[in-house]
């Protein structure tokens, strides 16, 4: 499908060759998209121009013949191509909820409670591990939950908990998805083409996931969750891989801001995740290699695994100190090759602003639509511009002195120098600070930077500026 007059949108940009089978289809995903990119949190209702092209937007988006991974797939060929344009990518794999309040919805299952409702996305991003810029998705699943809690199997002695071995022996469970995700990427690269680090939190730490992706030779990051049993020559007794850890010697020491995080409203996350102001943290990083012991139930008994731990050194008093153990399969051997262990651990973080940009500034947990297929068919759409904002701010973050243009078109420079106090020859960090400011963002980046709310407001009102400085243009080659 050609992108015609669509093809100065960035975020448009990222459906070039897709295919629906129908161009009728191709051309109304096009539309709806360029709508979305100028007002992502927008309903159908108002995105839409009249009541029939409101009706033609919901009869595609409930077309069995249009699916989320048909609509993402071009984003994800396009991910793959800027991947291969580097050396390394870190590739971050986490899950978030979408949920839904109000009537029953066609195809959504529970969430948290049994009266909740809502799906799971699984995700996948590229980033570049030497520059840090976010590349796009590359992977994705979607599922929903049964409304009963499948915690329960039958004992001797009636009904139990289930044991590791019960859910090491069930098909189709959740915690396939890190495999297979990691899988789909792998796939879609040869080993010719970039070295791939694949980098999860706490969830993905499984014994059989880290023996299986070393088998296969895929490169991990991988925080632990729980204490295991260690040693790290034959013969040595078993014991905490913690304390193992811990008696390393440090091999550098870094300091590093640490963010503000707020309490958090769920109880099961309260202990994992406290809240915390803002900081500097001294951080030494040690590193070990370490046989780490296997499940009963698992086939492989032990595992050679690399482990670096970060521990903060002289917290303030009362504050819980930060604390991570990383199992990976990257070499340890120099301070720079431990230092790149914990840069690829970093960048996870994008994938947690990634969920923010679909979930804030895309609204996609406020769209009343009526079903699962229509909810994942908008959340394709606004993939490609939860990247393109991602991009954008990690751009103007790196590359304060580049060039604006990089980031935004002529017209719009124009505009924001008339609409803001943005001056001549401005940069990509300084136009950023201009659309928060069109979005009420009236703080200096350097003491606080604005949430996805307000750069998507600040976008929002752009493009109406844009739209109407482009109809006046048009009037004055009319009046010619």
């Amino acid at each position: 499908m050609s992108l015609d007059k669509h093809s100065e949108l960035a975020a448009v940009a990222e459906l070039a060759g897709l295919n629906l089978g129908n161009k009728a289809r191709e051309a109304r995903a096009f539309a709806l998209l360029e709508r979305l990119a100028t007002n992502p949190g927008g309903s159908i209702r108002a995105l839409a121009r009249s009541t029939a092209e409101e009706e033609a937007f919901y009869r595609f988006i409930g077309k069995d013949a249009v699916s989320m991974p048909a609509l993402i797939e071009p984003h994800i060929a396009q991910t793959v191509t800027r991947c291969k344009a580097t050396a390394r990518v870190v590739v971050p794999h986490d899950t978030s909820n979408f949920e839904y309040r109000g009537s029953a919805r066609t195809g959504l299952g529970r969430v948290r409670t049994a009266s909740s409702q809502g799906f799971l996305f699984h995700a996948a991003l590229g980033i570049d591990a030497t520059t840090g810029q976010p590349c796009g998705l590359l992977a994705s699943k979607v599922w929903t939950r049964s409304e009963e809690r499948k915690s329960l199997v039958e004992g001797a002695n009636g009904p139990r908990r289930k044991a590791g071995s019960d859910y090491a022996r069930t098909a189709n469970k959740e915690s396939d998805r890190w495999f297979e995700q990691i899988e789909a990427v792998e796939q879609r690269f040869s080993k010719t083409d970039c070295q791939l680090v694949h980098v999860a939190d706490r969830e993905a730490d499984i014994f059989a996931l880290l023996a299986t992706l070393q088998e296969r030779g895929y490169r991990f990051v991988i925080r632990l969750a729980r204490d295991k049993k260690a040693r790290q020559a034959d013969g040595d007794p078993l014991e905490s891989l913690k304390t193992l850890a811990r008696r390393a010697n440090g091999l550098l020491e870094v300091r590093a801001p640490i963010a503000a995080r707020a309490k958090t409203k769920i109880p099961q996350q309260a202990k994992t995740f406290p809240e915390r102001e803002v900081r500097t943290a001294r951080l030494e990083f040690a590193a070990i290699t370490a046989e780490i012991n296997g499940p009963v139930y698992n086939d492989k008994a032990s595992l050679p695994i690399n482990v670096v731990h970060v521990r903060e050194v002289a917290p303030p008093h009362g504050v819980e100190p930060i604390e991570w153990y990383l199992l990976t399969s990257e070499p340890i051997d120099t301070v720079e090759q431990v230092r790149e262990v914990v840069q690829a651990y970093r960048m996870r973080w994008l994938i947690e602003e990634f969920f923010k940009v679909l979930k804030t500034g895309c609204a996609m947990e406020d769209r009343e639509l009526e079903s699962l297929h229509t909810l994942t068919n908008v959340l394709a759409l606004c993939i490609p511009i939860a990247y393109r904002l991602l991009a954008l701010r990690h751009l103007a973050r790196t590359r304060p002195d580049g060039s604006a243009l990089d980031v935004f078109t002529e017209t719009q420079i124009a505009i924001l120098q008339a609409k803001t106090k943005l001056g001549p020859n401005p940069t990509p960090l300084q136009v950023l600070e201009a659309v928060a400011y069109l979005g009420s963002h009236f703080i200096p980046f350097s003491r606080k930077m604005p949430g996805w709310q307000v750069l998507m407001r600040g976008m929002q009102r752009l493009a109406a500026l844009e739209e109407g400085w482009s109809a006046r243009d048009a009037q004055k080659v009319i009046e010619r």
